[in-house]
């Protein structure tokens, strides 16, 4: 019969924050408020950081973990919905997140980088958290 190792932490020693991290993900999308933006895909870079509980993870199932391949599922989906503004589109998409009562916290910046030529992006950023 094998046992299983248990590692305990000192008492001392506590888990200020633990993050996961999206940077730079690149969607292309039918996005915006003007007629042009609804005709043709542009590109949208989306950084997130999601702040969580504390957690204490056995490494056997995804389920122990906020998995952002979930969150980019998401990110895809929302998209595909008629939003005019980037305010919008990142209240959906942190609401959608927060369904997981782990989450505390949602950082979120989506640029546009091809709606303003005289400049490398154009975008939004909002963090919130659970009270």
């Amino acid at each position: 019969m094998s046992e299983k190792k248990v590692i305990k932490i000192k008492n001392n020693i506590k888990t200020s924050e633990e993050v996961i991290i999206i940077k730079n993900l690149k969607l292309n999308a039918k996005f915006g408020y003007y007629p042009h933006e609804k005709i043709t895909k542009q590109e949208l870079v989306f950084n997130l950081k999601i702040f969580t509980n504390e957690n204490l993870y056995q490494d056997n199932s995804l389920n122990e973990i906020i998995d952002y391949d979930q969150i980019i599922k998401v990110i895809k989906k929302i998209l595909n919905e008629d939003i005019n503004f980037l305010e919008t589109l990142s209240e959906k998409i942190i609401t959608k997140i927060f369904d997981d009562q782990r989450v505390n916290k949602v950082k979120i910046r989506i640029e546009k980088t091809q709606a303003v030529k005289e400049c490398e992006s154009v975008g939004y950023e909002i963090t919130k958290k659970r009270i």
